[in-house]
């Protein structure tokens, strides 16, 4: 019985990715370096990248009627993350800086009110741990403390993300690196977390047991598609993940409006507290 959660937007209200830039700018801004214009250089980068590939990536998305066409698309952005991450390497921005920091950042953010949890969150956890179930993180976020400081450390519950090395590197989680003597996979993609969750479910002898997914973005689909149960987490009903499912030709009803027919696909909800909790009792 496992549950995977997603971070940014999933857990939180919005993503959290700028606050971590913004704490590292202060970092460096305390040692006497400016780097505001060389990050934003690196963001700019990264947004034409992505807009460049995505305008010349065939089919366009109206000829992506299936999941198969859409998971080749996200797929193939690859290339685009990991230009992105070599650019983040050469700009220093995280350099130096001990995971213990990023760990109480988090924490502080949710403190200070200026990284919000969803409604229910925190509960729905603690309860869904007390029932047997297991709780994995599965995120894209480029560091793993902040992710657990922001989350409250809950117990039980696993934090799987990349990790900012001491160069400024972004390295990816060891479930997809094994002894970390080949090539160093990242986790950027859906592939990458769909690889993931799969890698925990069987290392944890959990294959035959039911999976809960829960993500708000297209890096999530993948994941979406393949768990037993897969909850969407949108503020509105036509966010672009909602959007593309339907595209896909994916019904997603809320979680209001789930029934025996419809239960065990998907689901979409804006927080924890609309998830009736009898839909992970096991018989």
């Amino acid at each position: 019985m496992s549950i995977f959660l997603d971070f940014d937007g999933t857990i939180t209200a919005q993503d959290t990715i700028s606050h971590l830039a913004d704490f590292a700018l202060g970092v460096r801004a305390e040692e006497g370096q400016d780097l505001k214009q060389q990050w934003a250089q690196v963001v700019k980068a990264y947004v034409d990248d992505h807009g460049a590939h995505v305008a010349a990536y065939r089919p366009q998305p109206g000829g992506r009627s299936l999941p198969e066409h859409e998971i080749e698309f996200l797929r193939d952005l690859k290339t685009v993350e990991t230009r992105s991450l070599g650019r983040i390497h050469r700009c220093a921005l995280f350099r130096g800086i001990d995971p213990d920091a990023f760990r109480e950042v988090g924490r502080g953010l949710v403190r200070e009110g200026k990284v919000r949890l969803r409604d229910g969150f925190a509960r729905f956890v603690r309860e869904r741990r007390g029932e047997g179930w297991r709780v994995w993180v599965l995120s894209v976020n480029w560091s793993s403390a902040f992710i657990a400081g922001a989350c409250g450390e809950l117990e039980g519950v696993q934090v799987i993300a990349n990790d900012i090395r001491e160069d400024g590197s972004i390295g990816g989680p060891k479930v997809l690196n094994g002894d970390g003597t080949g090539e160093q996979r990242i986790m950027t993609n859906s592939r990458d977390k769909l690889d993931a969750m799969e890698a925990v479910i069987k290392a944890e002898g959990l294959s035959a047991k039911p999976s809960v997914y829960f993500g708000d973005s297209t890096t999530d689909l993948e994941c979406l598609l393949a768990a037993d149960l897969g909850f969407v987490i949108s503020d509105k009903e036509d966010s672009p993940l909602l959007e593309t499912l339907s595209r896909i030709g994916k019904e997603v009803p809320h979680v209001r409006d789930l029934n025996q027919g419809t239960a065990g696909k998907l689901a979409w909800t804006s927080n924890y507290e609309d998830i009736p909790g009898d839909m992970f009792v096991l018989s």
